[in-house]
């Protein structure tokens, strides 16, 4: 039997995709958001280690991850293995052209697996017991439960967030024997992260050189050119995938990576604040999320992007105050030595009359220069430190000089 994906899929036929270019060159969107806008997105942590569900509007990621022991590879006998497999059984418009559905899942994986595998993001020397012998296995599945756009994002997020969720047991190898300890008897080790990468999405029409970031599912299928840029929390690029029709400049490429770094950055903050909060729980002894269905349809123990990052926007306030406060103390100290610096020619300024250098130095040519440092020290004498070197300065060829006149007088006297 003979089906056609482009009935099933939305932005497919060609009066759809006219539509949406349309909008875009009117710098319109259907859900109302802005061409650099991004979704809300949702984390929600499961019972167990390693089991993350996450939303992005329509689209719902559910990922886990496991362990095994097993045997290292030839090439790398002392680091473990981390394998990414994606499923997109749950999206049924998907099921229907099995080439359709291989492609985007080989799509997906290789993507993954270039973000993850290929920029050394973990630390697999971390997960070698014994060299050439034992090392540890991670196993991460990636479950698409429903396509509403923008999988590579949502299949990134759900990724990183369920390795950093996931503790592995501890093992000991002593004499030739494996003793994998349980979770009462000693705690289970987290993973190791060199960097945390996240990816961010564009779509690129002819119609618009304005490129649009997270895009639906209609907005994609519609795009003349995908792009997809992973980046760490460092601002490093890992990843680039570009394709399409569309003709893409420099400006256009760089103009993306310099929002997608910081919108990679936020994100990384993001899932370290959630793990945090989820943490809290456990210690607390809160109730955990129990089964597939609970995870999913759970909201009271979601997670949300825009609250969170707008709650951390607005902790920072009173840290500033402290700093003020710091500053303010510092900046006491050297006004009390700025008032001690004015007591000294207050002193000379309460006698009967202002000093004549007349009745101490000669009249000679040096002495009608004299004056003048004396008079500008004086009346700066209040800024400080600084000062007070500049009159010693001052004061030393003073009385070098006045030496030098009371020579020059003994030796008029004795002519």
């Amino acid at each position: 039997m003979f089906m056609n994906s482009n009935l099933f899929e939305p932005g497919k036929s060609k009066p759809e995709r006219s539509f949406v270019q349309l909008a875009v060159k009117q710098n319109q969107r259907f859900d109302g958001r802005r061409s650099n806008e991004c979704r809300d997105v949702e984390l929600t942590f499961g019972a167990d280690w390693g089991t993350v569900a996450v939303s992005m509007g329509d689209t719902k990621v559910l990922t886990h991850v496991t362990c095994d022991m097993g045997a290292p590879a030839t090439s790398r006998p002392n680091e473990g293995k981390l394998q990414l497999n994606v499923n997109l059984g749950g999206v049924a418009f998907l099921d229907e052209v099995q080439t359709t559905h291989d492609q985007r899942s080989l799509t997906l994986n290789s993507l993954l697996e270039r973000t993850f595998r290929s920029s050394r993001s973990v630390d697999l020397e971390s997960l070698c017991v014994a060299a050439e012998q034992h090392v540890w296995c991670i196993r991460v599945d990636v479950n698409v439960l429903n396509h509403d756009g923008n999988l590579y994002d949502a299949s990134t997020i759900a990724t990183l967030a369920a390795l950093m969720h996931f503790r592995r047991p501890d093992v000991t190898f002593t004499d030739d024997e494996l003793r994998i300890y349980t979770e009462k008897e000693r705690e289970f080790i987290p993973l190791l992260f060199l960097h945390y990468p996240v990816s961010v999405t564009y779509c690129i029409y002819k119609s618009s050189g304005q490129p649009i970031v997270d895009p639906t599912l209609l907005e994609e299928n519609a795009a003349d050119s995908v792009i997809v840029l992973s980046f760490n929390s460092y601002q490093e690029l890992c990843s680039l995938n570009a394709g399409g029709t569309a003709p893409t400049n420099v400006r256009t490429i760089m103009q993306c990576a310099r929002n997608a770094a910081t919108r990679c950055k936020s994100l990384v903050d993001f899932v370290r604040k959630a793990l945090l909060l989820d943490e809290e729980r456990r210690l607390q002894g809160g109730r955990l999320v129990n089964g597939l269905v609970a995870l999913i349809g759970n909201t009271q123990h979601k997670l949300s992007f825009n609250k969170l990052m707008s709650c951390q926007k607005q902790e920072p306030q009173p840290a500033p105050t402290e700093k003020m406060e710091l500053d303010n103390e510092i900046s006491e100290k050297p006004e009390v030595e700025e008032i001690e610096v004015k007591e000294e020619p207050s002193k000379q300024e309460t006698g009967d009359a202002p000093m004549d250098s007349s009745g101490w130095l000669p009249q000679d040519e040096d002495s009608q220069e004299l004056p003048i440092p004396s008079e500008a020290s004086t009346s700066k004498a209040g800024k400080g430190k600084q000062n007070r070197s500049k009159n010693k300065a001052n004061k030393k060829p003073q009385q070098k000089k006045q030496n030098h006149s009371d020579s020059e007088e003994e030796a008029r006297q004795y002519i």
